[in-house]
Parts: C-alpha cells; structure tokens; sequence
C-alpha cells in the first residue's frame, strides 16, 4: 500500500496546521498569563507603597504623641461592721 508524494505532501500539510493551530493556541495561553502577571506586580507595588506610607504615618503619630501613663490611685474599701 504505497502512497502518492501527493497524498504524503497532504498529511505533512495537515499535520502542520495543526501544529501550528496548537502553537498559536500556547501563544495567546502565555500571553494572557504574562498580562495576568504584570497586574498583580503592579497591585502588589501598589500595596507595597501603601504599607511604607503608613508605616510612615505611623512613625510620625508616635513621635507627636508620646504615650503617658496616668496613675490611678486605689482606694481602699472597708466593710462596716453591723
């Protein structure tokens, strides 16, 4: 059972399309996972910058207020006696 260059030439052609219908496929797979990535740097830069301007709103709120112990003076109960 041989087969024509003819028909071989259509099985090779075939074969390639769908190799390339499959490669093409990956590409747009990579490529929207890369998009995916380059959102979620950008968020977490975003909140990276969000907790160092806290930390530093923090700094500032503790060096304008210092913290001050009040002392509480403690009376002492008695019962009376009946």
């Amino acid at each position: 059972m041989e087969k024509s260059v003819e028909q071989i030439e259509r099985n090779v052609s075939a074969s390639f399309g769908y190799v390339k219908k499959d490669m093409l496929m990956l590409n747009d797979a990579f490529s929207d996972i890369h998009d995916k990535i380059q959102h979620l740097s950008i968020n977490h830069a975003t909140l990276l910058e969000e907790i160092a301007r806290l930390r530093e709103e923090l700094a500032e709120l503790k060096k304008e207020k210092p913290v001050k112990k009040k002392v509480v003076a403690v009376k002492k109960v008695t019962r009376k006696k009946k």
